[in-house]
């Protein structure tokens, strides 16, 4: 089986694995991760932040970004350009996302936020406790990783979509931390 195939198989075997948890369970554990975020300094110090929106079975995002948008912080969600291209957008209010093509609720604007960024929120469907990421196959963040400056990069997911490998190319970007419901795995100690 070729890389390619390799990560098709994976991406099906999480995604089945992500969708059986219950929506009660998967709030319960978003909150617990979420309360596992505010334990890390870098975390709470930040100012201007970049965000994924949840959609489906990822971990929930909403509360999440409603306390952002409440402390006035510079908040910046993906907004998806094109099927290579994916640029921040600054969100000010919930009312300023409409759903895309699939349903992701997505911003209206498409004026790109630059600058650097103290911490970005970054979904995926399996992480490995050494900070590879298997996203969903379209490479948007490892593209955006390499084009914008990140203070702290953090995945994060349910404990069941921590694996023990990943296959991974070159072009696929580490993250610095990894959050689930049950731990912070600090990977930039490991160095």
């Amino acid at each position: 089986m070729n890389l390619h195939e390799q990560k098709k198989h994976l991406r099906n075997d999480l995604k089945q694995r992500r969708s059986l948890v219950s929506a009660d369970k998967r709030k319960q554990m978003s909150q617990q991760i979420i309360t596992f975020l505010y334990q890390i300094d870098e975390f709470n110090l930040a100012k201007r932040l970049f965000c994924y929106i949840s959609y489906l079975s990822e971990v929930e995002t909403t509360d999440l970004i409603d306390a952002f948008l409440e402390r006035s912080l510079s908040l910046s969600v993906p907004k998806i350009m094109s099927k290579s291209e994916m640029i921040a957008v600054q969100l000010k209010n919930l009312s300023d996302l409409e759903p895309d093509k699939m349903g992701i609720l997505t911003p209206k604007s498409n004026q790109p936020t630059t600058g650097y960024f103290d911490v970005v929120i970054t979904p995926g469907l399996g992480f490995t406790t050494t900070g590879e990421r298997l996203g969903y196959g379209r490479g948007y963040y490892d593209r955006w990783f390499t084009n914008n400056q990140v203070g702290l990069k953090i995945g994060v997911a349910f404990e069941l979509q921590i694996v023990d490998e990943l296959p991974v190319e070159a072009t696929d970007m580490a993250l610095d931390m990894i959050v689930t419901e049950e731990r912070i795995i600090d990977l930039r100690q490991q160095l």
